[in-house]
């Protein structure tokens, strides 16, 4: 079924509904041979950035339980984080170093090249070889089990409304100080509070649509910036490490620049549209999601 509250559903039903199928699909997945190991990360990653911010949004009402169970989730997800970001910085680097003119440039290129993909075949055979599939499987499966634990008792749509704002609050704040620091920690900070809003937003939008629909067509817009502007920032971090040892940096000042371009650009672009996004006070979104959400009940 669809990633999404029905209008005529209680919510803890959707909200259990929901979650198990993201963990059933994360499981299966993970243990999918025939699918390249990269899409599995991909889906099993996806599968748990959704779970948690059901779970972050079922959190006032919850409390405890539901805190305990964001700490597991996070700890399977972290789980192949480390495999994910060595594919995507390959994937970046292909794509940013594409038409480098220079020869001295393109012999210190394809040094670089081959430790970032030597990297990644290193994380790829960790994962297949170990017992890294298996564990994650299991890990899922147990969460499965665990989900009652942490559903609300009441079918209440305005009480989800707390979750909601909070989320808001969270990219709010988050947002700001990224463009204070100016800092690749804090914009990949905002970028992961995004994602939240961004998958609750989603939760909402059949039963608050009004609100909704439109709100999640400009944060999917957002959402491709930021994950843009991270995945270039993860890559000039990675090829700073290896400059650090290998003394190229002469050869490479040239797509180091690229890169910083690359990445101011992205981050002017996001500006303008967090700030249409998350221009109201938390307690007047809160308000307007409580009256929509509110109207949808009656």
């Amino acid at each position: 079924m669809t990633f999404r509250i029905e209008p005529s559903e209680p919510v803890p039903h959707a909200i259990q509904r929901i979650v198990r199928a993201q963990l059933e699909e994360a499981r299966a997945a993970a243990g999918d041979p025939k699918e390249p190991l990269g899409e599995r990360v991909h889906e099993v990653r996806t599968a748990m950035k959704k779970v948690r911010a059901l779970n972050r949004l079922v959190r006032p009402t919850v409390g405890k339980p539901a805190r305990r169970a964001d700490r597991r989730l996070r700890k399977i997800a972290h789980s192949v984080s480390a495999l994910r970001d060595a594919g995507v910085v390959l994937k970046t680097f292909d794509r940013t170093v594409a038409g480098v003119p220079r020869a001295s440039s393109r012999a210190a290129i394809a040094r670089i090249r081959a430790r970032l993909a030597l990297h990644l075949r290193t994380q790829v055979q960790a994962f297949e070889r170990g017992r890294c599939a298996g564990r994650l499987r299991s890990d899922l499966a147990h969460e499965w089990r665990k989900v009652d634990a942490w559903m609300p008792k009441a079918d209440d749509r305005a009480a989800i409304a707390e979750g909601l704002t909070e989320g808001y609050r969270r990219a709010r704040k988050a947002m700001a100080a990224a463009y204070r620091t100016e800092s690749g920690v804090d914009f990949h900070a905002w970028r992961r509070t995004v994602k939240t809003h961004r998958h609750q937003v989603a939760a909402l939008e059949a039963i608050a649509p009004r609100q909704m629909k439109a709100r999640l067509d400009e944060l999917d817009r957002l959402g491709d910036l930021l994950g843009d502007e991270h995945d270039i920032t993860v890559l000039e971090a990675a090829i700073c490490a290896e400059l650090s040892q290998t003394g190229d940096s002469d050869p490479l000042a040239g797509l180091l620049r690229r890169i910083a371009e690359r990445r101011r650009s992205l981050r002017r672009r996001a500006q303008p549209l967090g700030r249409l996004l998350f221009k109201e006070r938390p307690s007047a979104f809160r308000d307007q999601a409580r009256g929509e959400l509110r109207a949808a009940r009656s």
